[in-house]
């Protein structure tokens, strides 16, 4: 592949369709041109891993953007529209390579990754191959796959393979360039959401995938087996997961994508999650002294899945009922933050916090001391999207008995060790701190602090009937719906 032209890019968010806040262009870190290889060179992400796969194989990279926000509401659509010109304006090239996340959605679209994909498509014509390496959590559509040669997902939830799917997605590019032929491969969609216990280190998806790389392994000429489990607060149709085969035969694709596909809709009813409840929670953090710090995965407000991060229950119940417990908690709160630059640090306030955008979560009214200021800016250190940095805004640490309260300016990215610790919080003179995010908080803070996932009230809980769906349906489990391999299975 030496000397041929590569595009490379990266686009990456997750919407939550039920989140009114949009994610505004100012949300985006963007790096444009070879400023996008020098930033992502050693990074742990997808783009990573195709950049080092790229200069192995000695490519020329046509750098085009790379943009990256925390999930959240939809994306400003203007923003993405020069997102989408930029990477179409790049050409030409000899091929394509990229990595988008899958699940995002525009203020005026529902499907943003497959119309880059047809936009790009019908820029470099048919000959030029695609390739695109996306998340688990992808809502992979009929759009994505008919403009794309390539499509690969990560296989591991938490995302400990982020940086092996971009790699992947580059060999199966270079299979195709050097073979002249494109791989045929067969899409199932199955019309149900899941509702929790979904990781793939066990329950229902942990046979599922021993299963696929075992088809991996034994069918001759199955090159690749994503299962997209779609994360379940968008609101696009159709609605539900995918299964996607990437196969040298369509009927190597067929079978395979058929056989996973109906085990897993025959597991629907077992994505379900129980999981204790906030007061138990910090009833075991006060209990077991030898287990702390715990790092406490806050369900119901995920960032990482879209939500705020504003609701206040945790924090709440903490200083009402367990205020001996050193606890930090993140709260997206932006005029709480710049009433705290306002006063200063040291200062003493009194302060409405929080509860301001997620339904059925009110302002909590504390009286506390402005500990620190800053700008909001930490580097991921864990094993998740480790060197990535973030941008919370400006961000006060309001001390209120023995809670911290980490009020920042934009949705707290907190799902890592490092966003204490920039903020003069190290886990060690802590019993417990929050994350925004239900799983991959366990990879980041591994060894370091008891994970415990709390169920807990938000826009990320999985209590799907009280979410407004319209579009999407009959979707399990919220309809009745039933899988038709016939209608659901195409290449």
């Amino acid at each position: 592949m030496s000397g041929l032209r590569v595009l490379v890019g990266q686009i990456w968010q997750e919407s939550h369709s039920f989140n009114p806040i949009p994610t505004a262009a100012d949300d985006f870190a963007v790096e444009r041109g070879p400023a996008l290889i020098v930033a992502h060179r050693d990074a742990g992400s997808a783009l990573g891993g195709i950049l080092r796969a790229g200069e192995a194989a000695g490519v020329d990279w046509v750098p085009t953007v790379a943009a990256r926000a925390r999930p959240g509401g939809p994306v400003d659509e203007a923003f993405f529209a020069e997102l989408l010109e930029t990477m179409r304006a790049a050409g030409p090239v000899d091929a394509v390579c990229l990595e988008l996340h899958g699940a995002m959605v525009s203020t005026a679209r529902e499907d943003c990754e497959g119309d880059l994909l047809a936009t790009l498509r019908a820029a470099l014509g048919p000959d030029v191959p695609i390739a695109v390496a996306i998340d688990l959590h992808a809502q992979v559509t009929p759009a994505m796959v008919a403009s794309s040669d390539v499509l690969v997902a990560y296989k591991t939830n938490p995302h400990a393979d982020m940086a092996e799917t971009g790699a992947k997605a580059f060999a199966l590019l270079q299979r195709v360039l050097a073979t002249g032929r494109r791989p045929a491969r067969a899409l199932a969609a199955l019309p149900f959401l899941c509702r929790g216990n979904d990781e793939t280190s066990h329950g229902p998806l942990a046979g599922l995938h021993a299963r696929a790389r075992d088809l991996c392994e034994t069918t001759a000429g199955l090159l690749d087996l994503s299962v997209c489990n779609v994360h379940p607060f968008l609101e696009v149709s159709p609605l539900g997961q995918t299964v996607l085969a990437t196969a040298e035969t369509a009927e190597a694709a067929d079978v395979a994508a058929r056989e996973i596909a109906v085990a897993l809709w025959a597991l629907r009813d077992a994505f379900v999650q129980e999981l204790p409840g906030m007061e138990a929670t910090l009833r075991r953090v006060r209990e077991e002294p030898q287990a702390r710090p715990f790092v406490l995965g806050d369900q119901g407000d995920r960032v990482l899945s879209g939500a705020p991060g504003d609701a206040t229950a945790l924090a709440r119940l903490a200083l009402a009922d367990f205020p001996d417990l050193r606890l930090a908690v993140p709260l997206y709160d932006p005029a709480a933050a710049a009433a705290c630059f306002a006063a200063g640090a040291g200062a003493e306030v009194t302060l409405a916090v929080g509860g301001g955008v997620t339904p059925g979560q009110s302002p909590l009214q504390v009286t506390g001391r402005i500990r620190a200021l800053g700008p909001g800016r930490y580097v991921h250190r864990g094993a998740y999207m480790t060197g990535v940095p973030v941008e919370l805004g400006r961000t006060a640490v309001l001390q209120v008995g023995g809670l911290a309260l980490l009020l920042t300016s934009r949705a707290p990215f907190v799902q890592d060790p490092a966003a204490y610790e920039a903020h003069g919080l190290p886990l060690a003179e802590l019993d417990a701190v929050v994350a925004k995010s239900g799983y991959h908080y366990k990879l980041a803070f591994a060894g370091e602090a008891t994970p415990v996932t709390v169920d807990t009230p938000g826009l990320s809980s999985y209590r799907l009937e009280d979410l407004p769906f319209r579009r999407g349906r009959p979707v399990h489990p919220l309809d009745p719906a039933e899988l038709n391999t016939r209608k659901n299975l195409a290449r």
